[in-house]
């Protein structure tokens, strides 16, 4: 390769890998729910061709972050501590790991999936223009 492709290519290879909700099919829903060191909530969801991040305290129900995009750098959709694999949407995750990202799983619990299994949320949802947030548990259709 000459100089211009080695730079071209350079450039192309240090661009973190992104996904964008267009790619990820089906129903809007919990894509991935976790927590982070601090004991956060965080909760990716699909909604209205948006993925939504919302990062906020469970008990106090304070939003600590929130962010809707069409396209994410994959790395910021991962939580720095766990995921709860029965709250982690199959073809999200597989996505995730076609660009490299893995996440970081706790060990599966069956009472947990029981519980969740069908519901379209995992987690509360963030309306940032009412500053509400909305606790879901509507099982899918």
């Amino acid at each position: 390769m000459d100089f211009t492709e080695f730079t071209r290519l350079r450039a192309a290879q240090e661009q973190p890998p992104t996904l964008s909700a267009a790619e990820v099919s089906g129903p809007d829903r919990t894509l991935v729910y976790g927590y982070t060191s601090d004991r956060s909530t965080w909760h990716v969801y699909l909604r209205a061709g948006e993925v939504h991040l919302t990062v906020y305290n469970g008990v106090s129900g304070t939003v600590k972050r929130y962010e809707a995009r069409t396209v994410w750098n994959v790395a910021e959709l991962v939580p720095d501590k766990r995921v709860y694999p029965e709250s982690v949407d199959g073809e999200f995750a597989s996505l995730l790991l076609d660009r490299g990202q893995r996440l970081p799983y706790k060990n599966f619990d069956e009472n947990r999936h029981r519980n969740v299994a069908g519901l379209d949320f995992h987690g509360v949802t963030y309306d940032a223009a009412t500053g509400v947030l909305d606790h879901h548990g509507s099982k899918r259709s």
